[in-house]
């Protein structure tokens, strides 16, 4: 069994007649959204309060992540063979155990507290945890980092690059704006990453508490630290960047070497079993790694074999140290120092403060290497050392600026160059390969929301942010005018009438949404305009449909399937898209970001022509920086996964009704709306 801790939960319910009561130190003020605002007196007292907290809300999930990351699926549940052999195949965990004996003592006692947070609240509350996942206990503080390991460079970069992440959909929004734009004079931040909603995709919101430091935000469940947040001085947000650091090559075989360059050379080459479960029956299973100058080799066949190249293989790059000096920041240039650590893999950084900046930074790890970006978006079959990467380029050299003329930043996915209007960087400026030059159509809505907006209050940034009209409807709306209903059978007639009077938004009770969905993608993702998107034009480009004929007979096919699935072509939205976590259902709103919609969802089949939102807005968070900072947010699935917990689902009517909560910053606030009050003491 694993280590005795002395540990005592003392459940207080106090009246609330008495706020101006001296906070004690070390513990967690739940709040009734299952919200931990955790108050230490030490760091090693907040991690520890953190990893209790997180178990608290996601125990079964945690310690499932962790068995997974342990690369014992199979051992432990007879599941993911598959993934375990990748894990060690192309050396993810064996990074990751390199990177935790890099570790400065700072990060890898923030590991040490939380894990041992984790295990003390297993040991206190084994009712509240599923049998079959206590075999991952105790958690250690490798486990920890073999998670972070697994889901940043596996799931996130690695799987983008192989065919079986052919459904991979990472993305998010973020808007940066400065005073000049807002009543107040203060500058705003708006958070809205967009992941899965499942799984290792899932947010944890918190609010955490020292003398030194007030930081509230959010943080990948199972992660120690906050990966998106602010404190009282400023405040960052991330988008999954366009950075290309995975690349796979063809490598050239003989007699068991590889070819670089006029030589063969030798693998490294070492292996590890793992055990594989089936049934009741275990048998060791050899997974071989073999390591070549242009990285991991993937698979072999004949002459030839596929080699991975990812970056941070030798473990040297921090990301819990870095997300700890982001948050523990207290000015610009505290910040800008933590963004110089390089630590995290990918990732835009859209960042505003009290002192009214606002920067946006391509962060990651971002290789030197020759040739354009599009050479790189392939398979390099290569023999040649000049298609090797040199190293990464510092955070001084990828693209970043601050304080653009044009007042605000908008981030959704999109290259760089396209974050500002007029633009604060241009491709010019940096190396070809460094990112595409692309601006689709949710970034383009992004992008036109907030660019003429003036005078915004809070609440007016939040409406706006909540916009679901679809920028590619908008844009081709017009152009459907020029359709000859003369020509049309009569459903078909009625489709172009629906479709003519929509006003593009996706919402519940919107009856154009369905049928353009299904025109979309009949008319297919290619050459359906006649005029490209251009650098010099973004905003307005691509336009002009290039073939009305192909329009007509996409459009009169999408009208006979809507008819033959619903019936009718007058649907409404929210009967065909739904949200549902829980015993929670509600009608949806918002939509897929191909489309143009900055409200980004995406939903999943659930029979009989409807579908349930598995994929987008997760957490929202939107932020004014004045003399006292103040926030609204919203964890669209709720901020617990326990099967008992009233937290499940609890926040998805107000994700309905396009609503955010009121952040609770203040103690009084949060003692005003307590759920359970729990004071943690832990003696070594």
């Amino acid at each position: 069994m694993y280590k005795k801790l002395l540990l005592f939960v003392v459940p207080i319910f106090l009246s609330l007649d008495f706020p101006n009561i001296k906070p004690p130190t070390d513990e967690i003020l739940w709040d009734k959204w299952g919200i931990p605002h955790i108050y230490a007196s030490t760091d090693d007292n907040l991690y520890y309060m953190m990893g209790w907290a997180q178990m608290h809300n996601h125990g079964n999930l945690i310690l499932k992540l962790y068995g997974e990351g342990r690369a014992k699926s199979s051992e432990y549940w007879s599941e993911d063979i598959g993934r375990d052999k990748l894990l060690h195949q192309l050396g993810v965990l064996n990074a990751s155990q390199k990177a935790y004996a890099l570790l400065p003592q700072k990060e890898k006692q923030v590991l040490i507290s939380f894990a041992k947070g984790i295990n003390t609240y297993a040991e206190q509350n084994p009712n509240e945890l599923e049998e079959k996942y206590k075999v991952v206990l105790p958690v250690k503080p490798e486990d920890i980092l073999q998670h972070t390991f697994r889901v940043f460079y596996l799931e996130f970069l690695i799987n983008r690059n192989i065919s079986k992440a052919n459904k991979w959909t990472a993305g998010s929004n973020g808007w940066a704006i400065s005073g000049s734009k807002t009543t107040s004079g203060n500058s705003m931040l708006m958070a809205n990453p967009h992941l899965n909603w499942d799984d290792f995709w899932l947010f944890f919101e918190a609010h955490l508490i020292t003398e030194t430091n007030d930081l509230y935000g959010t943080t990948l469940v199972g992660l120690p630290t906050i990966g998106i947040g602010f404190n009282k001085n400023l405040g960052w947000t991330h988008t999954v960047n366009t950075l290309d650091n995975v690349d796979l090559y063809e490598l050239t075989l003989q007699n068991g070497q590889y070819q670089l360059d006029n030589e063969f050379h030798d693998f490294t080459i070492d292996s590890v079993q793992i055990i594989e479960k089936t049934g009741s029956e275990k048998k060791a299973t050899t997974v071989l790694r073999k390591q070549s100058a242009f990285g991991m080799v993937y698979k072999e066949e004949g002459n030839k074999a596929i080699a991975i190249k990812w970056p941070n293989t030798d473990g040297k790059l921090n990301i819990i140290g870095q997300w700890l000096a982001m948050g523990e920041s207290q000015s610009l240039e505290e910040f800008q120092g933590a963004l110089a650590m390089n630590g995290l893999p990918l990732f835009n950084v859209i960042y505003s403060d009290k002192e009214n900046n606002i920067l946006y930074h391509f962060g990651g790890n971002a290789p030197k290497k020759n040739g354009d970006w599009k050479k790189w978006q392939n398979i390099v079959a290569s023999t040649s050392s000049d298609d090797l990467w040199q190293g990464y380029y510092s955070s001084e050299e990828v693209p970043t600026y601050l304080n653009p003329e044009s007042g605000w930043i908008q981030n959704a996915n999109d290259p760089p160059y396209t974050s500002t209007f007029p633009a604060a960087i241009r491709p010019d400026d940096y190396p070809s390969h460094m990112a595409p030059n692309a601006m689709g159509f949710r970034p383009q809505r992004s992008a036109l929301l907030i660019k003429d907006a003036m005078n915004l209050n809070l609440d007016q940034l939040i409406a706006l942010k909540h916009d679901t009209k679809s920028e590619y409807f908008l844009r081709i709306k017009e152009d459907l005018r020029n359709i000859n209903s003369m020509e049309l059978d009569s459903l078909t007639k009625e489709a172009l009438e629906i479709l003519l009077s929509w006003n593009g938004a996706f919402e519940a009770n919107s009856t154009g949404p369905v049928l353009f969905g299904m025109l979309a993608k009949e008319l297919g993702s290619k050459g359906v305009f006649a005029e490209e998107w251009d650098f010099n034009d973004p905003l307005n480009t691509p336009r002009k449909l290039k073939d009305l004929s192909h329009v007509t007979s996409s459009l009169q096919i999408a009208a006979e399937k809507h008819q033959q699935i619903y019936g009718s072509l007058a649907v409404s939205y929210g009967d065909v898209y739904r949200l549902e976590v829980g015993n929670h259902s509600y009608a949806a709103n918002g939509g897929a970001g191909s489309l143009g919609i900055f409200r980004t969802m995406n939903y999943s089949p659930k029979g009989k022509g409807q579908f349930i939102a598995t994929h987008g807005e997760t957490y929202v968070c939107a932020t004014e920086f004045g003399k006292e900072v103040t926030a609204k947010a919203l964890m669209s699935y709720g901020n617990a996964t326990q099967a008992h917990s009233p937290h499940v689902g609890d926040q998805l009517e107000l994700f309905s009704k396009k609503q955010l909560r009121k952040v609770l910053l203040q103690r009084e606030d949060q003692l005003q709306n307590l759920e359970k009050r729990e004071q943690l003491s832990q003696m070594q």
